[in-house]
């Protein structure tokens, strides 16, 4: 590589003025002109000096004449000669100054001098051309040149130098891989063909080789960057589109494209503005200014019946970037928020006219609340009235009846007074127990029944209820049985626990038939609380389930035809259904026709003090 080290000067040299040859200074010219001279008059006087020798002696002054004139001569020969020499040291200094700047510039800007040997085959280059390469400058192989670049990039290099072989043009792009396993290179090559070949066309190129790495990497960066942006542009939900400041089209994505239904002929690059929105105004319905006034936004219905917000904005380089927004959901509320301000208005319209009818109203149940307080008074009073005075006869009659039909002082006579006298005596005794009913049930809707809660024997309460019951059960041809053992004691009223029992005994009895079985159960549940479950199951007619609604209410009856044949007011279930919520308890009837029925109620073991409060 060493041997063409001193040709790169040549190199820049030829490089120089390869383009055009420089005219030869005029100074230049007329020095050479004067020494042609000098040196035409020397050869002129010397013959005439030959002359003047054959044709005689000469004398002293004549001698000196002819001496002294070649000396003349010889001198200015001489100072011609020197004035030469020292306009050449001065070019040359001037030229090696201008080529040492030369090298200076091309090498600080990491420009490197190259020359090809078409011929030969032979690569000369400078130290920055060979740094390049990985090489340090002198001459190589043209061979080892194209094993050097990348393997991709070598077709492109050898067409590029048959091409400068042919028409004196050279410029190609190539990658060299780094020897230490570093970052490649990237050279820009240009140069021009000079010389002429035995078969026609230039015989070198010489040229120059730019080290292009930052700026391959910087255009690949910023090519990365676009297609990012042109991803990011075409994942988001908005139409986008960008303006140059000339109103030419630079960029949308596909959103804008499906808003407003554009052909894709139309949507390319450098497109007008005022042609592209031409065709975008066939989809749109109706445009109007945003609310609020807002610059720049405004607000678009499109032919397929969608909302969009459409907001422009200038860019620094003076384009606009235009978005588009689907707001269909946002008019849609908007909508639907009117019509319920308009149905807001209707109601409140309305209210207020209810509320002048409620007015109107709460003054009538005022009124009538004072008329029921009143009648619910006389009620009361008329109860109160009623079992002082139907209680004192029925007690007559019912003790008379009773002598009578147990004849205490002696027989009656016909057997017919004494069935009379046990009619009597049985009917005083319903009429007796129909009015206690009534009476009970005024004071619990009035709030004025009080309980005594107190422990009790659940086996007692039961046997005891049984045993009132028993002789109907065995007149009615019935099994009556208790099923109590081993439950806990129960806190409760006994007289109102044992009337429970004793409602449900006479309706199981009432409508079972002979042969039939009613029985009494109790059992302890300690699930969700302690409570006791206590129930009458019977074998009787049973009750259809539109029936069971009914029931429970006060003076109800199933008007079966097997009930007709039976006495009741209907209040039992009421009154014992209100006696075990008073309890905190709850009563519950399953029945099906022809199967029986069963008439359960839960309490719980103890009281609360709230509720002994109110029983107090």
């Amino acid at each position: 590589m060493g041997e063409r080290g001193g040709d790169i000067a040549a190199d820049a040299r030829r490089l120089d003025r390869a383009p055009v040859d420089a005219p030869e200074p005029p100074t230049q010219r007329f020095t050479r002109i004067a020494i042609l001279a000098c040196l035409l008059i020397l050869a002129v006087y010397t013959g005439a000096a030959v002359m003047r020798l054959q044709m005689g002696p000469q004398g002293p002054g004549e001698q000196l004449a002819w001496l002294s004139a070649p000396l003349a001569v010889a001198f200015g020969l001489g100072l011609l000669l020197y004035l030469e020499s020292r306009r050449v040291e001065r070019t040359y200094a001037a030229y090696a100054d201008s080529e040492q700047r030369f090298r200076l510039a091309v090498e600080a800007a990491r420009c490197g001098i190259w020359e090809w040997d078409l011929t030969t085959d032979r690569f000369f280059m400078s130290d920055v051309t060979g740094a390049l390469f990985g090489w340090r400058g002198g001459v190589v192989d043209g061979q080892q040149v194209l094993d050097r670049v990348s393997a991709g990039h070598r077709d492109g290099l050898r067409d590029a130098l048959t091409n400068a072989a042919i028409y004196g043009g050279f410029d190609v792009s190539f990658r060299v891989p780094s020897l230490t396993g570093g970052r490649p290179v990237w050279i820009d090559a240009r140069g021009q063909g000079f010389g002429v070949s035995a078969e026609g066309g230039y015989a070198r190129v010489i040229g120059v080789a730019l080290d292009v790495t930052e700026e391959r990497l910087a255009q690949a960066r910023a090519q990365r960057a676009e297609t990012r942006l042109r991803d990011a542009i075409e994942s988001v939900s908005e139409a986008f589109v960008l303006w140059d400041k000339q109103g030419r089209l630079l960029l949308f994505n596909r959103n804008f494209r499906n808003f407003f239904r554009l052909d894709p002929a139309i949507l390319k690059a450098g497109a007008t503005r005022e042609q592209v929105e031409r065709a975008a105004s066939a989809a749109v319905r109706q445009d109007i200014v945003a609310p609020g006034g807002r610059k720049g936004v405004r607000e678009v219905e499109l032919a397929d019946g969608r909302w969009v917000q459409i907001s422009e904005r200038p860019t620094a380089e003076g384009g606009v970037v235009v978005t588009a927004a689907d707001i269909t959901a946002i008019k849609a509320q908007e909508e639907a928020r009117r019509l319920n301000e308009d149905e807001l208005r209707k109601a409140v319209a309305n209210l207020e006219r209810s509320q002048e009818q409620l007015s109107e109203l709460a003054r009538k149940y005022e009124a009538e609340k004072v008329r029921a307080e009143s009648a619910n008074q006389a009620k009361s009073e008329f109860l109160a009235n009623m079992s002082h005075e139907l209680r004192t006869p029925l007690n007559a009659i019912n003790g008379f009846s009773e002598i009578m039909v147990g004849e205490m002082f002696g027989p009656l006579g016909d057997r017919r007074y004494r069935e009379y006298a046990q009619d009597i005596l049985s009917s005083g005794q319903h009429l007796l127990a129909v009015i206690n009913d009534i009476l009970d049930m005024a004071k619990i809707e009035a709030g004025k029944f009080a309980l005594r809660f107190e422990p009790m024997s659940v086996q007692e309460v039961a046997e005891d209820a049984a045993r009132l019951v028993r002789n109907r059960a065995e007149a009615a041809g019935l099994s009556l049985s208790v099923e109590v053992n081993g439950v806990p004691a129960l806190e409760g009223d006994y007289r109102a626990i044992k009337q429970v029992l004793l409602n449900l005994l006479s309706n199981a009895i009432k409508f079972t038939p002979r042969g039939g079985q009613v029985r009494i159960t109790a059992e302890f549940h300690d699930g969700h609380g302690e409570r006791l479950r206590m129930g009458v199951h019977d074998t009787g007619i049973g009750i259809s389930p539109e029936d069971l609604a009914r029931l429970a209410r006060p003076f109800e009856q199933i008007e079966s035809q097997h009930a007709k044949t039976h006495q009741g007011t209907g209040l039992g279930l009421a009154l014992s259904k209100s006696l075990v919520e008073m309890h905190g308890g709850a009563l519950e009837l399953k029945s099906r026709p022809g199967q029986g029925t069963s008439a359960t109620f839960s309490l719980p073991l103890t009281q609360t003090r709230a509720r002994r409060d109110v029983a107090a």
